[in-house]
């Protein structure tokens, strides 16, 4: 009897060594895989495609930095839209492409080009809204909003009503007979 419980507890102890094993490599791999994503990201090699969240916004970052605009806005755009992200890393997503927005428009403006101007502000105002709503202590995103909203004022939607003129005979001045009171 002595012996059966013997084998029994050196047997549970291999199996929870081997179980502790096999955790402690799953964990280097883990390990292995987040040092080669660092690496890749601090030399400036970081792939687009890559599932790992940072590493794809370090990507938009280096496509915004080459003036890939439109490459660089669809990555920011599918962080923006990955649940697996951290909600700081979408909202910096948001944040820059809002700056992508607001520097195209700027230029577009300087240029005279205000088919593309407008657009741009209002998604680059859309995008620092976002951003303010979910931190609103986001003091780049306020700046920014700032700065789009004096190059590109709102404009107050007015709701025009167009109202039949009466004829001439009815623009008279009313006949009916007001008493002052107290006055001479």
């Amino acid at each position: 009897m002595v012996q059966i419980r013997r084998t029994l507890i050196t047997l549970a102890s291999l199996a929870a060594l081997a179980g502790a094993a096999a955790l402690i490599a799953n964990d280097r791999l883990s390990i292995t895989a987040a040092d080669e994503v660092n690496a890749r990201i601090a030399a400036g090699t970081a792939v687009a495609s890559s599932s790992v969240p940072e590493e794809a916004f370090a990507a938009g970052v280096a496509l915004a930095g080459a003036d890939k605009v439109g490459p660089a806005l669809a990555q920011y755009n599918r962080i923006e839209n990955d649940d697996s992200a951290p909600e700081s890393l979408r909202l910096a997503a948001r944040f820059n492409s809002g700056n992508l927005y607001l520097r195209d428009a700027i230029e577009a403006a300087d240029a005279g080009d205000t088919a593309s101007a407008i657009p741009n502000f209002e998604l680059a105002k859309a995008a620092y809204r976002v951003v303010l709503r979910a931190d609103p202590s986001h003091m780049a995103a306020r700046y920014n909003l700032e700065r789009a909203l004096r190059r590109s004022p709102e404009v107050e939607q007015t709701e025009q009503v167009d109202v039949e003129q009466p004829p001439e005979a009815e623009l008279a001045i009313t006949t009916m007979q007001v008493e002052a009171l107290g006055l001479p």
